[in-house]
């Protein structure tokens, strides 16, 4: 009984089947073989290595003589016979590989004619095997490459049995050494010589390829070659016939091993189709899985849309029930603003009633004696208030837009202190609260906006009477401390939690506990006194040990540079009155520049009534060439005039080449009030900027400022 493998180069190409997307399409017939060209270049070196091989194999071993003439034919013809009996294993490990039961008669040929006649016969059986009822035609490489293979093995094989002893033809199995090494070396050559096309033409390694792929047939081969060797010995014995019994074992081989790769195709079918369903089962989930998810997308989808709806109406519903009642607000909105309005108009049309009349009253002539200083006063005092409403309009705009001027000056905090406190005692009374303040006597002073810090002052005032049960007590204390001067304002009340210690400052920021929202009030207060201090480069903090133990709120301000040294020298905390003596101006001389001809005139007068010498110019151009010409200390320009306006003016003198001219010290006088139009002026190179109306004394101050900026003369 004997079962054959002889391996072509089918199985080495195997891998290489697939075709890439960008292959052109295969040719009718030619099935998933892989022409020469598209083979890896080591793959290519390898299979011409072969083939020289082979040939080299077949030159050497070529038969001079054929002693046994019938005999070879026969063992050609039965070689030939076995090759077609083969089959395709469709198992992924033997890469579509051939299997027949031509090893038999190669044996035979090896142990009865000899390694010569015995390579021929194994070229001869590689090529019907490659050539006859093949699944696609193979290239003709393939081809070339499986006899050349056949007889390197056959060749080889040949030499080791001769080596190990043979003889040829076969006497006897003994020694059985000679039979043993040539079945072994026909099963490392050539499943060798196949492994290594299979490891070149798909990049794998040539022993783990062998070994995945080859390893397993080793005991077919030894099963095939004791066939063959057995075979070969009947036939030397002249028991020819008995020899031909032994061709339908073969057969039975072949046929057992076509049912088993019959049997290896359903299985293989039936795995695909496993796999198909398995796939398509699978897909049928996912959308299944998808198909939930939409549908719960959608579930949800529907009850946003339906909660929407439900919103909608209910919307709808209150529009519809408030239609009227928005009617009615704006009508009172409407009525509102004419409110407004009118109380504007009225606030402003009292002062400018009595500025009217007294000056109707002054230009007649019917005024003399107390009467006319009353009228001199009463426009005083009316311009000053429609001045002061003015600004507090324009205040108004600033706060809502985050910004606000300020006035600064010299200032006395302790006067600041007293003031609040002096607003803020009512309240303090009311709730039985005991208000301390001291001051130490060496503070100096601060330069700021007085009415600001005063702002300061009384929003932390409050803040501590606010928080403060009855009978508790608020500490005011100014101290110095370095170059700073500290305004602390201890209370015995709520306290702060450490929680909401760092929120303190925030916008609209109160505390969370039930205590604090028994207070009205939107939490501006302290954001107000952070911006206002940190406006004068200074800080403000607060520390606190906990509910119902007080807080502290100090405040640190620079003291100003020109009267820090002389800060020890105020000793007695006297109330400060404001001086409102005009300073002199003698040997000052202004020009006044202003398009409009009543402010010139009186700024003017209230200039040369401090003793200052005043040049006017009605326009840019005419200022420009009066300071080529005349001695000037001090300019004072509009900014809003025709052709030229003040903005170009100061550009102009500051890029002249005179030293002295260029270097005047100047300020705008000016209605453009705004934090913006301050800052273009001090950019564009004046050096104080004086919004109108302006009064006598702070037109005088600047005006003495200005006068001991200017440059000497060389």
């Amino acid at each position: 009984m004997s079962n054959m493998q002889a391996l072509t180069l089918d199985q080495a190409i195997e891998p290489l089947a697939a075709p890439s997307e960008r292959d052109p399409p295969a040719r009718k017939g030619s099935g998933s073989r892989v022409p020469w060209r598209m083979l890896p270049l080591v793959a290519q070196l390898y299979i011409a290595a072969v083939l020289l091989g082979g040939i080299a194999c077949v030159t050497l071993f070529f038969p001079r003589t054929l002693p046994q003439p019938v005999l070879f034919v026969v063992l050609a013809a039965f070689a030939c016979l076995t090759s077609v009996w083969k089959v395709n294993l469709p198992i992924p490990v033997t890469n579509g590989s051939t299997l027949s039961v031509s090893y038999a008669a190669n044996l035979m040929s090896l142990l009865l004619l000899g390694p010569g006649h015995a390579v021929l016969i194994a070229v001869a059986g590689a090529w019907v095997q490659c050539r006859y009822k093949a699944k696609a035609p193979y290239p003709i490489y393939r081809t070339l490459f499986s006899g050349a293979a056949a007889a390197i093995t056959m060749a080889a094989t040949g030499v080791v049995h001769i080596w190990l002893g043979g003889t040829t033809p076969i006497e006897s199995f003994a020694p059985a050494k000679p039979f043993v090494g040539a079945i072994a070396v026909y099963f490392l050559v050539n499943t060798g010589l196949v492994a290594g096309a299979i490891a070149f033409s798909s990049r794998r390694s040539w022993i783990q390829t062998w070994r995945q792929d080859f390893l397993w047939s080793g005991a077919s081969f030894m099963v095939a070659g004791s066939a063959g060797a057995l075979s070969a010995l009947v036939v030397q014995r002249g028991d020819g016939w008995k020899a031909v019994l032994l061709v339908a074992p073969i057969y039975l081989t072949y046929r057992t091993y076509e049912l088993f790769a019959g049997r290896l195709e359903d299985q293989k079918r039936h795995t695909e189709e496993i796999q198909r369903l398995h796939s398509e089962t699978m897909g049928a989930l996912r959308q299944t899985r998808a198909a939930e998810r939409a549908l719960a997308d959608e579930k949800e989808r529907l009850a946003v849309a339906l909660a929407e709806m439900t919103r909608l109406e209910e919307l709808r519903n209150q529009l519809l029930e408030r239609e009227q009642a928005a009617r009615a607000s704006a009508e009172d909105a409407n009525r509102l603003k004419d409110q407004f309005l009118a109380i504007v108009s009225h606030e402003l049309r009292t002062p400018l009633n009595s500025i009217l009349g007294w000056a109707d009253m002054l230009s007649k002539g019917h005024l003399e004696g107390p009467l006319r200083d009353r009228a001199v006063r009463g426009i005083g005092q009316g311009a000053r208030r429609q001045a002061r409403l003015i600004e507090d309009l324009l205040d108004v705009a600033r706060i809502a837009s985050g910004k606000m001027r300020l006035d600064r000056s010299l200032v006395d905090l302790r006067d600041v202190v007293r003031d609040a406190l002096l607003v803020a005692q009512p309240a303090a009374d009311e709730k039985g609260i005991r208000v301390a303040f001291d001051a130490d006597h060496s503070l100096g002073r601060v330069y700021g906006d007085a009415a600001r810090l005063q702002q300061v002052a009384s929003n932390l005032i409050s803040n501590a009477l606010k928080f403060t049960p009855p009978g508790g007590a608020v500490h005011v204390r100014l101290r110095r401390s370095g170059n700073d001067i500290e305004m602390i304002v201890t209370d015995t009340g709520q306290g702060i939690v450490p929680e909401f210690l760092s929120s303190v400052f925030e916008v609209f920021r109160q505390a969370d506990g039930s205590t604090t929202r028994m207070h009205s009030g939107l939490g501006l207060g302290l954001s107000i006194v952070k911006s206002l201090v940190e406006a004068h480069s200074g800080i403000v903090s607060v520390h606190s040990a906990g509910q119902d133990r007080g807080a502290t709120f100090i405040v640190r301000l620079p003291i100003a540079v020109s009267d820090a040294s002389s800060a020890a020298a105020d000793a007695t905390p006297v109330r400060r009155e404001r001086s409102r003596d005009v300073p002199s101006l003698r040997g000052v001389t202004v020009l006044m520049v202003d398009d409009d001809q009543e402010s010139r005139e009186v700024v003017a007068a209230h200039l040369i009534e401090c003793g200052a010498a005043v040049l006017t110019a009605a326009s840019a151009r005419e200022a420009f060439d009066l300071l080529q010409h005349q001695n000037v200390s001090v300019l004072l320009a509009d900014i809003g005039m025709p052709e030229e306006d003040g903005y170009t003016l100061i550009r102009r003198i500051r890029a002249l080449s005179s030293t002295h001219v260029a270097a005047i010290p100047a300020a705008a006088l000016t209605a453009f009030a705004r934090d913006e139009d301050r800052a273009e002026a001090l950019e564009a190179g004046f050096q104080l900027h004086l919004p109108k109306p302006v009064d006598a004394f702070s037109l005088a101050t600047a005006v003495a400022t200005l006068s001991r900026m200017q440059p000497s003369r060389h």
